[in-house]
């Protein structure tokens, strides 16, 4: 009887082990990971164009559908329907915290869902724009922009109606020099960059510069008391002259005189015994917008 009742009790351990030895095994659930396509260890900011991706699914039928939802500040910001698509692109709007929520559904095991944030990534406002845009001489212009962190290169381009835009320049660094332009034209700038990662960004704030020749005083005398006569050289590309003048070469200079059409400054009632700097540089008036040129170097005259 005894050996009848072991017989009996090992046969039904076997019979419960028996199924894990003979059906096939399979995952429960869907595991999966959501990547950017930029390091979310380093700032991204405004303008920016990049990507959100769904990898490694496994488990589940292989039936699926996915969902990507934009997260911002901690709230969902963009909420996405269900496609086939494994990926999401999304250009920063302002700065925040974002991350997405990313959902696979298994439509062969009942429409189960499952959901995984991305890490979070840091928007700061855009650092991207072009600084300074001065004239070297009657037909170039020195086009100076920020360096944005992360950069590989800088594309530059120009244009001189704001519809058609040239592509000027691909450049690792921050300045170029445009040459062969046309004195006195307006030309306009932006400048776009690369850093690895992204799927584009938004060009700078467009930028206005006008080629002008530096112009220098040829004359500064005081031909009688309290008086004094200023010449200049005429400078190609500009529309008229801004005059400045200070008590010390090296002193803060101020605007005493702005001409158009000529190159002769006459300043009257001047302190008798003093003596004055004066420096000149040339504008263009184009519409509503003044370029200004480079000032010459100063010259001095003493007073009679």
């Amino acid at each position: 009887m005894k050996r009848m009742l072991a017989a009996f009790l090992a046969a039904l351990m076997l019979a419960a082990f028996l199924p894990l030895a003979v059906l096939p095994a399979r995952a429960a659930g869907v595991a999966f990971s959501v990547n950017s396509s930029v390091d979310p260890a380093k700032p991204a900011f405004v303008g920016e164009d990049i990507s959100w991706w769904i990898r490694d699914v496994s488990g589940g039928s292989g039936d699926f559908q996915y969902s990507l939802d934009i997260w911002k500040d901690g709230a969902l910001f963009i909420r996405d329907g269900w496609h086939g698509a494994t990926y999401r692109f999304y250009t920063f709007t302002s700065p925040g915290k974002y991350k997405v929520r990313a959902w696979v559904k298994d439509n062969g095991d009942g429409g189960k869902e499952y959901s995984q944030f991305s890490d979070e990534i840091t928007v700061k406002a855009s650092v991207n724009r072009i600084t300074k845009v001065e004239p070297l001489g009657a037909t170039s212009l020195r086009i100076t922009w920020n360096k944005v962190p992360g950069a590989e290169a800088y594309g530059l381009e120009r244009s001189t109606d704001l519809k058609k835009w040239d592509f000027i320049k691909a450049t690792p660094g921050t300045t170029f020099a445009n040459t062969y332009l046309k004195p006195g034209t307006r030309y306009f700038y932006r400048v776009w960059y690369f850093r690895p990662g992204l799927s584009g960004c938004k060009p700078s704030p467009t930028v206005a510069g006008v080629p002008m020749a530096k112009t220098r005083i040829t004359s500064l005398t005081s031909p009688s008391v309290r008086r004094i006569r200023m010449t200049w050289a005429k400078a190609a590309g500009a529309s008229g002259y801004q005059v400045a003048m200070a008590s010390r070469a090296n002193g803060n200079y101020r605007t005493v005189r702005i001409v158009t059409g000529g190159t002769t400054a006459i300043f009257s009632g001047v302190k008798s015994g003093s003596t004055l700097y004066f420096k000149v540089r040339p504008y263009r008036r184009v519409y509503t917008t003044t370029c200004w040129g480079q000032y010459s170097a100063y010259r001095a005259v003493k007073v009679k």
